[in-house]
């Protein structure tokens, strides 16, 4: 059966077609990433800027010519290597959220524009600059989004100097 990859991740999550924990989990496992991810990411400015510092640093790696290099290429590849993980989680993350809010203002009808089309970070610091005071259901889901932010931060922190 052919899964149509034009379809909205945030569509798909409102559908529950798209299952976010579970993607979260797969990604987390190492295990291949959902197709309608992958075609959503190939839009992404970000992420093939994080994938092109793989292949660099890949390359890096095997040019090196001492221990120290070798080591010290092969923990930066380590660490995009998590940096793309959370990005990617991240990614969901707020495309989860952005399936939660109703678009009442242009500034979150701008959001979710950019967000679908690929300008994950733009799209973030609308929501980061946002005033949700007066709509508390929409808080909550800017909230939770934070927080899961956070905890990604905090894991590519501890990932990074451990």
């Amino acid at each position: 059966m052919l899964q149509n990859t034009n379809i909205s991740i945030i569509q798909l999550i409102r559908s529950g077609d798209f299952s976010v924990d579970y993607e979260i989990s797969n990604i987390r496992a190492g295990k291949d990433l959902n197709i309608n991810i992958c075609t959503y990411l190939e839009k992404s400015d970000q992420y093939k800027e994080i994938e092109a510092k793989i292949i660099n640093t890949k390359i890096d790696l095997k040019n090196a010519c001492s221990i120290e290099d070798m080591l010290f290429f092969d923990q930066k590849l380590k660490n995009l290597f998590i940096v793309k993980e959370d990005f990617i989680c991240n990614t969901i993350y707020l495309a989860e959220t952005l399936s939660k809010i109703e678009p009442r203002t242009d500034k979150l009808k701008k959001a979710i524009d950019l967000f679908e089309i690929a300008q994950i970070y733009e799209a973030d610091l609308i929501l980061n600059e946002f005033d949700l005071i007066n709509d508390q259901f929409n808080l909550i889901a800017i909230n939770e989004y934070q927080e899961k932010k956070t905890k990604n931060i905090e894991n590519e922190l501890y990932n990074l100097f451990n």
